[in-house]
Parts: structure tokens; C-alpha cells; sequence
């Protein structure tokens, strides 16, 4: 009698230095994998280190030192934003910029009210969305020569107002802040608005078109779709929208004030960037600008951070 034998075949043993082997070849490549995400990496790193760390490290110094941009600075401490605080002209600056910042509102809810009527295709649509797109491809020098040429007491709008027989509404439109301000909001509003409904529009466009059927499918009409169903799959496109108006508020007003006003009358339509160009090239004092700067900085981070931390709130409630 035979006995049988197995017709399995006992699995050869494991190597005793395979698992290190594995481990360490797993290794090898994550240290290559990082030292090409270093080498891509770099370039970029320097940059922003050359042209963004770099000249807002010395800006920051710089706001703690006694300096004309060229001679050696002084290091005064904190004497500069003492005198900061207590600086009649430079609070006007920033009480401007957020008056100028009241325009954000406006920034987001027209472009967005457009950019519906053109995602939904209504007659001149194309013709429309390359109109409104074309105050954003217009220089900002351009659009300021533009506004000063129209708003001033022989420019365009007098000479219309007197055309129409309205003479008693002729004014000299940028001889007080009353009236300046309030027109170069209305600039910048039409300046940014292209770019807003082109912003909009693209967030649209990513958007569920079964989402508005659904909605036409029960009866809603245009503008509730537009509140109920579209604006609240835009949010993070409103976050876009509402980030970059209060930034321009802040930080971008420089060259309309520059050509439309130039900060007069007197320092009425004076704003925070156009006081520092002041103080560094017709005053010489560089250190105290650069003090302006930084805490122009502050304030406008401030205000980003605080706005991404309330929508990102509500976003998760």
C-alpha cells in the first residue's frame, strides 16, 4: 500500500531581508520624489523670496527707522506710528478707503445680476458679455484721464447738462469730496465690472444645469432661480468676488486719485496709498511712509481674513 502524497506544494520561506529591502527601496524613491518637488519648487521660492518677502521685510524694517530712501536709516522704535495715530491727514486717507470700500456691495450684486441674463442666453447676449468686458481691458491710467476729462467743469458732463438746457446743474464736480468721492466710486465700479461678470459667469458655467430645470419644472421664475438656486452654488465664487473688491478698495486706489483728483481738493479724496507716495517722493520722509505701508498691510489682511472666516462659517452651517 502507497501512501498518498500531496498535491500542494509548501510555499518557499520568506527571505529574512526582503521586507527591509522593500522598505528601503520605498524610501530611496520618496527622498527622489522629494528632491524633484525641491528642484520644481525652487525656482518659485526664489522669487517670491526675491520680489515679495524680501522688499515687505524691508518695508517693515524700514517703518522702525528715521529715513529719507537715502542716506543711512535711524532706528527710532515705534516713534513713527506714534506719530501715525495721531495723524489727522492719514485718518482721512483710510476714513476715504472705507468709504470706497462701500462699493463692494455694489461690485458683487450688478456684475452677478448680468452675468444671469447672459448665462441665460437672452437676445445680445454675446453681444453684451463682450461689452461689458471691455472697461477691463482698458488701463487704469486710461480710465482715470477718461473721468477726469468727463467730471471737470468743461468736460463732457457740464457740456451735456448745458445742451439739455439743465445749466442750473453744471458744477465743478471735482472741486469738492461730496461729489469727487462718490464719482470715483462710480468709476471704479465700472471699471471692475467686466471682470466680475466674467468672473460670474465661469462659476455659471461650472454650475448643474439640471438644477435650474428643476426649478423652471416647479414654476420658479428668473430672479428666484437666480437667489434660491444659483447664488448659493456661487459661494465660493462670491468669496472671489467679495475679496478682491475690498483688496482694490485698499490697495489699488492709488492711480485714480493720482489722475482724477491728485488727493484735492486739499487731502479731501486723500486714500492710505496715495499718502505714502506722498510722504516718501515730495516729503522725503521714506521711514514714515513705510510705516503707512505696514500698517495699510495689517489692515487689509485683517480684513481678507476675517471675511474668508465669516463665509467659510456659514459655509459650514
Amino acid at each position: 500500500m502507497t501512501a498518498s502524497v500531496s498535491s500542494s506544494t509548501p510555499s518557499p520561506p520568506s527571505r529574512p531581508g526582503a521586507g527591509i529591502r522593500r522598505r528601503s527601496a520605498l524610501g530611496r524613491l520618496a527622498r527622489v520624489e522629494w528632491l524633484w518637488g525641491v528642484i520644481f519648487a525652487a525656482p518659485a521660492v526664489v522669487l517670491v523670496g526675491l520680489f515679495v518677502a524680501y522688499p515687505l521685510g524691508t518695508v517693515i524694517y524700514y517703518g522702525f527707522t528715521r529715513w529719507n530712501g537715502l542716506s543711512p536709516a535711524e532706528w527710532v522704535g515705534f516713534h513713527n506710528y506714534r506719530v501715525l495715530a495721531s495723524d489727522p491727514v492719514f485718518r482721512t486717507a483710510l476714513r476715504n478707503n472705507f468709504l470706497f470700500a462701500l462699493s463692494v456691495p455694489i461690485q458683487m450684486t450688478l456684475p452677478l445680476g448680468l452675468a444671469y441674463l447672459i448665462h441665460m442666453r437672452i437676445t445680445g447676449w454675446s453681444f453684451f458679455r463682450a461689452t461689458f468686458f471691455i472697461p477691463a481691458t482698458i488701463a487704469t491710467v486710461v480710465v482715470g484721464i477718461v473721468a477726469y476729462s468727463t467730471f471737470q467743469v468743461s468736460g463732457a458732463l457740464n457740456a451735456l447738462l448745458g445742451a439739455v438746457g439743465l445749466h442750473s446743474l453744471e458744477h465743478n464736480w471735482l472741486a469738492s469730496a461730496h461729489t469727487s468721492i462718490p464719482l470715483i466710486l462710480l468709476v471704479v465700479v465700472w471699471a471692475n465690472f467686466g471682470y466680475n461678470v466674467l468672473i460670474y459667469l465661469a462659476g455659471m458655467a461650472a454650475l448643474d444645469p439640471a438644477l435650474e430645470e428643476a426649478a423652471r419644472m416647479d414654476g420658479a421664475r428668473a430672479w428666484r432661480i437666480l437667489i434660491s438656486v444659483v447664488a448659493p452654488n456661487l459661494r465660493r465664487v462670491m468669496e472671489l468676488v467679495l475679496v478682491t473688491s475690498t483688496v482694490t478698495a485698499f490697495a489699488y486706489m492709488f492711480t485714480y486719485i493720482y489722475v482724477i483728483t491728485n488727493g484735492g481738493p486739499g487731502f479731501d479724496t486723500n486714500v492710505a496709498e496715495f499718502q505714502i507716495y506722498y510722504q516718501w517722493f515730495t516729503n522725503g520722509n521714506a521711514g514714515y511712509a513705510c510705516a503707512m505701508a505696514t500698517v495699510l498691510l495689517l489692515i487689509t489682511v485683517l480684513l481678507g481674513m476675517i471675511q474668508i472666516r465669516v463665509l467659510t462659517r456659514r459655509a459650514e452651517g
